[in-house]
């Protein structure tokens, strides 16, 4: 273990230190930790089986996320045993986890460990416990084709698409910036803006189209259509990410011997529009064959699952992008500082090249971590689940 790095700065001093200011954050996190078990403890989720599945759950995220951070790749897959104790132990017995793994992994001698970064991003982690208790809660690991409520998932998923358009219109009109003062105010009233038109789209949508009765026989057939869009976009999405002109194959390039041996594969980042063609053509066939897959029996339960993904990683990237870019001038170390040094080349700034790399990085990510927890939730014996308190709301036999 190495606590070298918890050594207060100096004055003038600023490398292999900790700023005051920083150091009275990182104390703060600890008292959260005390107090988030304080409060699992008394919520009776921190029970004997909980208890022994976290130590498991913190080195999966370690040992997942040391391999991501020394592949730099431009993901994280660091929550996936954050996820795991949040449905099946409850939101604070999950958070718990999140800080417990970010904290433990800053002092071990581990790729994106013996030092303050990880750290940092703590409060993060175990947000995102919170809300893997919470979607866990709402039956997003169990919904089965003819529920109801599969409307309210789907809505939910039409508000995201809805604001995510808005966004990309407004961008490529009048544009976003954060040079000024002025240009900071804009930039939250249109972001609050946008936000409010997802609201009231989810809201409509929810009223109207994806309004349920039960034994609805429309909800199957939505389901299926959600499900083949998301996993076409998911593929598509994660194609650009490693394959694109700027995507994380043109990063390496063979300039570090200690990577891969000093292997070059920018030869795998193809030209525009080749690469474009190529995404969209595999996209369109993967969501053929999602389509036709989840027509059957009850394979399209796995939308509510992407959509719990989704928003988690829409909240991280929020949260994560002032900590990188505040704290770390959007330098982490990882494979998405190429991401970030990408968007800095066009044009914009530290905080808003933290925030799309964020944007782009944190929703594929989250839902691949929720997609995993949800094979391994399928593959737990009733028996095992229903030993957690929360175990009987996952997935269903």
């Amino acid at each position: 273990m190495s606590f070298e790095w918890l050594r207060l700065c100096a004055e003038g001093e600023t490398e292999g230190c900790v700023p005051p200011v920083q150091l009275a954050y990182l104390v703060a996190v600890v008292i959260g930790v005390v107090l988030l078990a304080i409060i699992a403890i008394r919520s009776r989720d921190l029970s004997t089986a909980t208890l022994a599945l976290m130590p498991v759950a913190i080195a999966i995220n370690i040992a997942v996320g040391a391999i991501v951070v020394a592949l730099r790749l431009p993901i994280y897959l660091d929550s996936i045993g954050t996820v795991l104790v949040g449905v099946l132990a409850g939101p604070w017995a999950g958070a718990l986890t999140g800080l417990l793994a970010n904290l433990i992994w800053s002092i071990l001698p581990v790729p994106g460990g013996a030092g303050p970064i990880i750290a940092f991003f703590a409060p993060v982690a175990g947000v995102i416990g919170l809300m893997a208790g919470f979607w866990g809660a709402r039956g997003v690991f169990r919904l089965r084709t003819d529920d109801v409520r599969v409307g309210s998932f789907l809505a939910l998923a039409f508000g995201v698409a809805v604001a995510g358009v808005a966004f990309l219109v407004v961008q490529q009109t009048i544009g976003i910036s954060l040079e000024d003062e002025a240009a900071q105010t804009q930039f939250v009233t249109i972001g609050i803006v946008i936000v409010l038109i997802g609201v009231v789209a989810a809201w409509l949508s929810g009223r109207t189209i994806f309004r349920f009765r039960p034994d609805d026989p429309r909800i199957g057939s939505y389901l299926a259509a959600a499900t083949a869009i998301s996993a076409g976009t998911l593929v598509f999405a994660l194609l650009r990410l490693l394959f694109a002109p700027n995507g994380y194959f043109s990063t390496v390039d063979g300039s570090d011997p200690s990577f891969l041996g000093g292997a070059n594969l920018t030869g795998l980042a193809i030209a525009d529009p080749l690469s474009l063609a190529g995404a969209l053509v595999v996209a369109v066939l993967v969501a053929a064959g999602a389509y036709s897959w989840a027509r059957r029996g009850e394979n399209a339960r796995l939308f509510p699952v992407w959509v719990g993904g989704l928003t988690t990683g829409l909240v991280a990237a929020a949260m994560s992008a002032p900590i990188a870019a505040g704290v770390f001038g959007g330098v982490t170390g990882g494979g998405t500082d190429a991401l970030v040094a990408l968007y800095r080349t066009l044009g914009l700034s530290v905080f808003q090249s933290a925030f799309a790399q964020g944007l782009t990085s944190d929703p594929l990510d989250k839902t691949i971590s929720y997609t995993i927890v949800f094979a391994i939730l399928s593959a737990l014996p009733l028996t095992v689940r229903t030993m957690f308190s929360r175990g009987e709301a996952t997935v269903g036999d």
